[in-house]
C-alpha cells in the first residue's frame, strides 16, 4: 500500500471547498497508509464526491484527506436523520409511564445511578443486572448519567440534533443546553422549547468551568479539529465534571467484514474515526483524566444490516438498499447466517470491547 503520499482528489466536491491536510488531524503524523479510495456517500447520498480515507501509521486514526472545509461541510447534511421533528410525548413517557417495563427500568436507574423515580420498582435492579442487552440499552439511553449533584445541574449535549436527548435530560433533572451547527436540526429542537446554541466544538463560546456533564453521541468523528475540541471540553467542564462519548470504532469487526461499505465510515460527514487507544490518548493529551471504557452497546445488528444494504445497492443494484435513513432496513440477503454473525460480533465485543462496532467512554476534568 502507498505510504506518505499525496491524497487523491475529492472529485465533484468543488475544489475551493476542499482542504488538503497532508497529515493526521489527531497527532500531526505524516506517514500513512491508504485505507479506502473512491468512497461515496453511501448512507444518505446527498454529498457529491469521491473520498479517500487514510490510516495514520503513528496513531492509527483513520481520516479523510482531502475533506470538506468547515464552511462547506453543511451541504453534506442537507438530508439527515436529525432533521426529523421528535415527539416530546415519547421521550416524556419513558419516565412517566406505569407499565411493567418502565417501572423496572426506573427502579434500575434508582439503584444504579442514584435517581428517585417514584414509579420505579426496586426489583428492577436485579432484573436488569441479569439481562445484559437490556441493561446496556438502558444505560446508553441515559448516557450512563448519575443523578444530578444539585437540582437542575447544567448539562451540555454537543451536536444535539433535534433535541431528543435534551428533553430526556430534563426528565432526569438536569438543566440541558444543546450545541448544534445544523440550522434545520436546531430549529426542530427550539420548536420544542429547548435551549440550543448555534455552533460546534471547539468554537462554542460557552462559559468556562460551568457544565457538570458534557455528552457527545456520535459527534466527535464529525469534528474538523479533534485536539482543539478536546481542549474546549476541558475548558467548559467544571472541575470534577464528566464527559461522555459514544462513536463508531475504527477497529470494528464490521469494518474488516464490509470494507468501504461499512456503515460507520459515512463519508464525508465522518471526518476521522478512532479506536479506543488513540482516542484515549487525545483525551489524556488535553488533560482529561480518569478515562474509562464502558461496556459496548450491542449494535452489531444495526451496523451489519446497514452495511449489507449498502453493499447490495452498490454491487447488485438493489433499489431497497441505502442511501436514505432507515434504521430498520432489512437487506434481501439478511439471513440466518448474517444474523448469527451479528450475534457473534456482539458477544465478541462484550468479551473484547476493542473490536465492538462502536465504543463508549467517560472521563473527567481534574478537580
Amino acid at each position: 500500500m502507498e505510504k506518505c503520499s499525496e491524497a487523491l482528489s475529492g472529485l465533484e466536491w468543488p475544489a475551493a471547498d476542499l482542504e488538503h491536510l497532508g497529515r493526521c488531524p489527531a497527532c500531526d503524523g505524516i506517514c500513512r497508509i491508504l485505507l479506502h479510495s473512491s468512497l461515496r456517500d453511501y448512507a444518505f447520498g446527498v454529498a457529491t464526491g469521491d473520498w479517500t480515507m487514510w490510516r495514520c501509521e503513528e496513531c492509527r486514526v483513520a481520516y479523510l484527506d482531502p475533506r470538506p472545509t468547515e464552511a462547506s461541510i453543511g451541504r453534506a447534511y442537507s438530508d439527515y436523520y436529525t432533521h426529523q421533528p421528535f415527539k416530546p410525548s415519547y421521550h416524556v413517557s419513558q419516565f412517566n409511564e406505569r407499565t411493567l417495563k418502565t417501572r423496572l427500568r426506573l427502579g434500575y436507574y434508582n439503584a444504579r445511578y442514584g435517581y428517585n423515580f417514584a414509579n420505579g420498582w426496586s426489583i428492577g435492579n436485579a432484573v436488569f443486572s441479569i439481562m445484559r442487552k437490556k441493561k446496556a440499552l438502558a444505560d446508553h439511553m441515559i448516557r450512563h448519567l448519575p443523578a444530578p449533584s444539585v437540582p437542575r445541574a447544567p448539562l451540555l449535549d454537543v451536536g444535539c440534533g433535534n433535541g431528543a436527548f435534551l428533553l430526556l435530560a430534563q426528565s432526569l433533572g438536569f438543566d440541558p443546553v444543546g450545541l448544534e451547527p445544523d440550522n434545520n436540526a436546531a430549529a426542530n429542537a427550539r420548536a420544542g422549547g429547548l435551549e440550543v446554541r448555534s455552533g460546534i466544538l471547539p468554537d462554542s463560546r460557552l462559559p468556562a468551568n460551568y457544565f457538570e456533564h458534557v455528552t457527545l453521541n456520535h459527534v466527535f468523528e464529525h469534528l474538523h479539529r479533534p485536539r482543539q475540541a478536546a481542549n474546549e471540553i476541558l475548558r467548559i467542564l467544571k472541575p470534577g465534571g464528566r464527559v461522555w462519548f459514544s462513536q463508531p470504532n475504527a477497529e470494528a469487526a464490521g469494518l474488516k467484514a464490509f470494507g468501504k461499505y461499512w456503515r460507520g465510515l459515512e463519508v464525508p460527514r465522518h471526518l476521522s474515526l478512532y479506536g479506543v487507544t488513540n482516542f484515549a490518548n487525545i483525551l489524556r493529551n488535553a488533560g482529561i483524566e480518569q478515562i474509562e471504557l464502558l461496556p459496548p452497546l450491542p449494535d452489531a445488528d444495526f451496523y451489519f444490516r446497514q452495511s449489507l444494504a449498502i453493499r447490495e445497492k452498490n454491487e447488485l443494484g438493489v433499489e431497497a438498499g441505502l442511501p436514505g435513513w432507515d434504521a430498520g432496513i432489512i437487506p434481501l440477503g439478511w439471513n440466518s447466517s448474517w444474523r448469527k454473525r451479528a450475534r457473534d460480533a456482539n458477544n465478541s465485543a462484550h468479551r473484547v470491547p476493542l473490536t465492538a462496532e462502536s465504543f463508549t467512554m467517560i472521563a473527567f476534568k481534574p478537580l
